[in-house]
């Protein structure tokens, strides 16, 4: 667990997220954040996969499986790629809901 360690506050250092923040936006305690971070605790893969999340990485890249950070414009042209792809298909409804979704509308 020790790459996990290493490799969250390292994110948390390139993205200027404190554990506060980063416990707001995982769904975990503060105090629980503060345990894995210490190596006081071993975070479940639940657990582990809402980190992942909130910084925008995959689990594989904090437990030091992959050598490389996704790059941060791959769900952006992943999505573009499932849209462009899909376009065709969609009714007017739903592509109107799409804009809603992409220009914060509900």
């Amino acid at each position: 667990m020790k790459e996990f360690t290493k490799r969250t506050k390292q994110l948390m250092k390139e993205n200027s997220i404190s554990q506060k923040e980063l416990a707001a936006l995982s769904g975990i305690s503060e105090s629980s954040i503060s345990r894995y971070l210490s190596g006081e605790l071993e975070p479940r893969m639940d657990i582990l996969s809402n980190i992942a999340r909130a910084l925008g990485v995959t689990t594989s890249f904090l437990l030091g499986e992959d050598v490389l950070p996704p790059n941060p414009q791959a769900p952006f042209a992943e999505t573009l790629c499932v849209v462009t792809r899909n376009k065709a298909k969609l009714t007017d409804q739903e592509k109107a809901e799409l804009v809603k979704i992409l220009f914060g509308g509900k």
